[in-house]
């Protein structure tokens, strides 16, 4: 099965009701974008045309045709119009764009290239995924700051290993690097140290972190403070995310539920076929902190689990903190369900693949809630 074989083939468009009223102090326009992802798309917006203080209520991705809202503080031009994006105004509001007017996403998918087995397997799932729901896991599109194997950004800076969390961020490649970005950073891995070297083939990222250990080439302290304060933040709620998926599967476990394991970018993946009484009971009752020194667990079982996602990583729940500070930047408590239910479900009858001869394809229409992952539910109705 193949998934974003073209951008139009993964459509998501966020549900949200921006309180509009006609003099707010912030513009709000609708993002519709191909090729782009969020934070590259905004970064280059307010660079080029001077829009300030831009925020978002999601991340959507490049492989995607998406439609997402976006807001800017004071007056901004009516429509902006790049290469593979379109910035429109719809209103100006008293309040940013945020996850709290967020009520979901709508999502249209293609799956191509399935075998007759694959197209079973989803047919076979879709009504036991409507009765049960799926583990609410983050996917690895969240976990771009985790390096083949070698960590996670954020475990090197809480463990105060700057110089490591330096390497993983600038000299070590993710799955999520395009050819440019890998180029890049072999080329700072085999000069790691010479920062004159490295800044002459820098990209525009890397550029102040590298002039700064040009200065100051023993101060990777200093240096990680010099990382874009947008990107910390992806770090530490990556890793965050990939302590919640662990801290669901041992969850998950604790109900003796059948499993089968999923592989993804930082590991596995536990899906259940079904709920007994008493997990579908615990899930409806509680919903799954991620890990911060200041969570507070709620419940032994859920306690546990964290316990045992945490003392894998040599750390524990006091340990969840940077030792520092940087302004707005921190490992912040919140709760997320452990299973959803996708509303308005619907499947297609499979049809021949016009890109893919002698095999199948199948179009998929859902919501999920704000934050749930559509690549999840497909990894779900494959199993």
């Amino acid at each position: 099965m193949k998934l974003k074989v073209r951008p139009d083939d993964f459509q998501v468009e966020e549900l949200m009701h921006p309180n509009l009223r006609p003099d707010g102090p912030y513009s709000i326009y609708k993002l519709e974008k191909r090729l782009w992802n969020t934070l590259d798309a905004l970064d280059l917006i307010q660079r080029k045309y001077h829009l300030h203080g831009m925020s978002r209520a999601g991340l959507k991705d490049r492989y995607s045709h998406s439609v997402q809202y976006v807001s800017a503080r004071g007056d901004g031009p009516k429509l902006i119009q790049e290469k593979n994006f379109t910035l429109r105004l719809i209103g100006r509001s008293d309040e940013p764009v945020s996850l709290d007017r967020m009520t979901g996403n709508r999502f249209g998918l293609t799956l191509r290239n399935m075998t007759s087995d694959e197209v079973a397997a989803v047919k076979r799932n879709l009504p036991v995924v409507l009765k049960h729901g799926f583990a609410n896991y983050y996917d690895e599109q969240r976990m771009g700051s985790a390096r083949h194997g070698e960590g996670f950004i954020a475990q090197k800076l809480i463990l105060g290993h700057y110089n490591g969390a330096l390497k993983l961020y600038m000299a070590t490649t993710s799955a999520f690097d395009d050819a440019e970005t890998r180029r890049f950073k072999t080329g700072v891995k085999e000069n790691w140290g010479d920062w004159r070297a490295c800044l002459k083939q820098a990209k525009s990222e890397y550029v102040s972190v590298l002039l700064y250990l040009k200065d100051n080439p023993k101060d990777f302290e200093g240096a990680v403070r010099r990382i874009r304060g947008d990107l910390l933040e992806l770090f530490l709620n990556a890793y965050q995310s990939y302590l919640w998926n662990e801290t669901m599967s041992h969850l998950i476990v604790s109900f003796g539920l059948k499993t089968v394991a999923v592989p993804y970018a930082a590991g596995e993946l536990l899906f259940f076929p079904e709920l007994n009484p008493e997990a579908r009971d615990f899930f409806r009752e509680w919903e799954i902190p991620v890990a911060s020194h200041k969570t507070v667990p709620g419940n032994e079982r859920t306690e546990r689990a964290l316990n045992l996602a945490l003392v894998r990583e040599g750390l524990t729940l006091r340990d969840m903190k940077l030792p520092f500070r940087l302004r707005g930047l921190f490992f912040k408590p919140y709760t997320r369900k452990g299973v959803v239910v996708p509303e308005k479900l619907k499947v297609s009858e499979p049809a021949e693949d016009d890109l893919y001869p002698r095999t199948k394809k199948v179009t998929l229409g859902f919501i999920l809630p704000p934050g749930s992952y559509a690549t999840v539910l497909v990894k779900r109705l494959m199993v």
